[in-house]
């Protein structure tokens, strides 16, 4: 699945995130000394949201998303939803993000399109890089998608300073990485 769709960049000489160029290395894909334009983000969505009706509050442009982390332990009661085509990669339609009200962490939520019969695996995976009372995973037979709920904060590298679009990448890389777990473990 990811393989297919990194190779698919790499044919059509598509700028990478650095992990997906470090990936494509070990696929061999790459040769590690080819130099690869570097994509940055771009959202074709991005929604102010209250999170108690989920109604929108405003449709922002880019530059919201240079604002802080720290925006949503200041206004708990909203969060923002994001829409990338860069997410086709990894299997994401959308993401999140949020300050959790009851343990005031920073999470995201997201569907992740993996089979049903990965769910020991990607729980066991979660647990070990989140811990193991801090995520959620539930399948929904209504959509084939996992409904996920991790928490950034317990993510190497997260800081509340940092813009959100740091939060997305650092959600990306947590995703890619857990994909690349389940495609050595088939």
């Amino acid at each position: 699945m990811l393989k297919e769709k990194i190779e698919q960049l790499v044919s059509n000489n598509e700028p990478l995130f650095p992990i997906e160029k470090e990936y494509a290395v070990k696929q061999g894909l790459y040769n590690e000394n080819v130099e690869v334009d570097y994509k940055g983000w771009s959202f074709t969505v991005i929604e102010r949201c209250l999170k108690e009706t989920e109604e929108v509050i405003k449709e922002e442009h880019g530059t919201f998303m240079n604002e802080p982390v720290s925006y949503f332990s200041r206004n708990i009661d909203e969060f923002v939803y994001v829409e990338s085509s860069i997410f086709e990669t990894i299997g994401v339609d959308g993401i999140a993000f949020e300050t959790d009200d009851v343990f005031l962490t920073f999470t995201v939520l997201f569907g992740l399109k993996v089979q049903k019969k990965w769910g020991p695996f990607l729980k066991d995976y979660l647990a070990a890089n989140v811990g193991s009372k801090t995520y959620s995973a539930m399948f929904s037979d209504k959509d084939g998608l996992w409904d996920v709920n991790i928490p950034l904060d317990q993510l190497d590298g997260f800081n509340t300073e940092m813009p959100i679009t740091d939060a997305m990448d650092l959600a990306y890389r947590f995703i890619f990485n857990l994909l690349v777990a389940i495609e050595a473990a088939n």
